[in-house]
Order: structure tokens, then sequence, then C-alpha cells
């Protein structure tokens, strides 16, 4: 048997005094999240209680202390998949609070076999991420050589920034990642997926827009004026990249402690394996053999599908990711279908129109 569980501690001190409806929300949240069997409620004379409720998960409780506006509750559960994050935060977004410590534990793994089918499910999507990733920065990269030349300097400031916005990503993880980390997954491969596809044809919409504002304005298109902003968006691009990837990493660490909090750590080996593989068949085996732009298009296509079988595997109940998932899939497969025409027409367009 698992006897792996999570254990939730959590105390607070809330902005205002501690109402009956604030308890109520509360309960609410459990109830709805939880399945409880059994309940204990017990008021103190002149204020404060205590309420225990038996869940077939395990157990809640929640002790109030109105004087202080102060609240203190634990969860235990031995269903490794719920998310008591989501629980926090349901409950956040009505409660409001001052202050909050809460601390997330793993308990019960002492001795307990561990079944390793969905961690290995997050060390293959983790490999795939990672190539994912480190594709758009080199299909930037390239682009950028197109547009502004000097590919040595466009290749090494794209890498360069991408690891450095990981980094931000990475240190920024907790702030941007508040709500259950399964879905915060999926939609981070959506985004992705929309920003890294799209980013090559960017940099040359950016390159034509800019040309079209010298050629109106008389500016110079070399000039400071120009170059400055049209650098900044360019490298805008690099940096939303880097900033998602580098949310996407402790992410799926987190995934993967969900499963075995010892082998979680595996996962940073996978994704630098990933991004090697990505690196090594780049230039060797598909920037010769597809346009620049298709290669976004399968490499987007990709993240999509690493984000339905995420929401496959992994049991996530959320339509409207998979009607997102669905709606994008049919986008991304017209456009890998009809590339040729769509690249020839974006090229006459935004390249060859562009001119000045």
């Amino acid at each position: 048997m698992d006897t792996r569980s999570q254990h939730l501690l959590f105390d607070a001190v809330l902005e205002k005094d501690l109402t009956d409806a604030d308890v109520d929300h509360i309960k609410q949240v459990i109830e709805k999240n939880l399945t409880v069997v059994n309940r204990i409620e017990h008021k103190f004379t002149p204020q404060g209680e205590t309420i225990v409720f038996i869940l077939s998960e395990s157990h809640f409780t929640l002790h109030t202390y109105p004087e202080n506006r102060f609240i203190s509750l634990d969860i235990y559960v031995c269903n490794m998949e719920t998310d008591l994050k989501k629980i926090v935060h349901e409950i956040s977004s009505v409660v409001p609070f001052e202050k909050v410590d809460q601390k997330f534990l793993a308990r019960g793994a002492i001795g307990t076999p561990v079944h390793s089918k969905h961690l290995h499910i997050i060390y293959l999507v983790t490999v795939m991420t990672a190539c994912c990733s480190i594709l758009y920065e080199l299909l930037l990269a390239q682009a950028l050589s197109t547009t502004m030349g000097n590919t040595a300097l466009r290749y090494n400031t794209t890498i360069g920034l991408y690891i450095a916005a990981m980094g931000f990503g990475a240190l920024l993880y907790k702030k941007f990642i508040k709500r259950d980390i399964l879905e915060e997954f999926v939609k981070i491969e959506l985004l992705l997926s929309i920003i890294g596809g799209v980013a090559p044809i960017m940099a040359l919409v950016f390159d034509y827009s800019f040309n079209k504002i010298a050629t109106s304005t008389g500016i110079s298109f070399f000039s400071n004026w120009i170059q400055g902003p049209l650098f900044t968006l360019n490298h805008l691009l690099i940096i939303a990249i880097g900033f998602l990837s580098g949310l996407e990493l402790p992410l799926l660490i987190d995934m993967g402690k969900r499963f075995d909090k010892k082998k979680a750590s595996f996962v940073l080996a996978y994704d630098y394996f990933g991004t090697l593989i990505g690196a090594i068949l780049f230039p060797i085996f598909i920037l010769p053999e597809l346009h620049l732009f298709t290669i976004g298009y399968v490499v987007s296509a990709v993240n999509i599908l690493v984000a339905l079988f995420v929401m496959t595997k992994l049991k996530i109940k959320n339509n409207k990711y998979k009607i997102m998932i669905a709606i994008m899939l049919v986008i991304w497969t017209l456009l890998i279908v009809n590339s040729g025409a769509v690249n020839e027409g974006i090229i006459q367009k935004f390249y060859f129109g562009g001119q000045v």
C-alpha cells in the first residue's frame, strides 16, 4: 500500500476582523475539494473555535483566534494528486490575509515502494519541452541574423539572454505560479507554443514596420531612433521565451515531487539532455531540411501536443484548455500543410516589401 501523503501547515493573520462568513468560506472550499465523512465543531467562550473534519483522504483542522485576527489550519491528505496549493488559492481569493506562513510537507514515504510510471512521464515531458525551448531560441537567432546581420553576435546574445531570462523565471516562479501546478504547466506550454512559433515571423514584421516608419518620417533606418526600439522588441521575444522556460522547469520539478520527492531533482538532468538534443538537431538535421518559419510551426505543434499529453496522462480536467488545444492544433496543422504558400506570402509582404 502506498503510504505517501501531503501535509499543509498554514498560519495567517487577516487584514480585517475574522467573521463567521470567513470561516464558512474556508469550510466550503474544503467540502468542495475534499470528501468530508464526519465533522466536529466546537466554539469557545468568549470567542474562537476549533473545527475538525474527518476526510476520506485523511483530515482537516481549523483553529481561530478572532482577538488576534489569526487562524491556523492544517490539511493532511493521502491523495498525491490533490492540489493543496489550489485549495489555499481558493481560500485566499475571498479571505484577505495580511501575513501568511505556510509549509507543504511530504509525509509517509518511508518504506513505500515508488511507482515510477508518472515520474517517467515527467522526465519525457522535460526532455521534449527543453528541446522545444532551445529550438525556439535558435530559430529566433537565425531570424535575427537575417534581419539584423552579424550572425555570431545574434547567436551569442540570444543564448545569453535566454539563460538569463530563464534564471529570472525560476527566481519569480512562486510569484507567478499560485494555482494548480498541472494546469499552470499546460498554460505555460500553450503560451510558449504561440510566442515561440511566431517569433521568427515577428522579427520580420518588426523589421518591415520600422523600415516603413523610417521611410515615412525620413529618419535613417540605421539611426538610434529606429534601431533602439527595433532592437528592444526583437530581444523582448528572446526574453519572453526564456522567462516562460524558466517558469516551466521548476513546474516540472514540483510535478515530479508529487510522485517521488527524491528523484524529482533528476528533472534538471533531463532538461539539460533535452537542450543538448535540440542544439544538435537544429543545425545538422532540421535547418537544412525545413524553412525557418515551418520549423516554428512544427516545434509549436510539438509543444501543444506535450500539453495534450500531460492533460491526458495526468487526468487534468479543464475544458477551456482542451478547447484551446483543439483549436490551436487545427490552426497549426493548417499552417504546416500549407507552409509553402504561407511562408512565401509572409516573405513577399514583410521581406521584399519592407526594404528601404
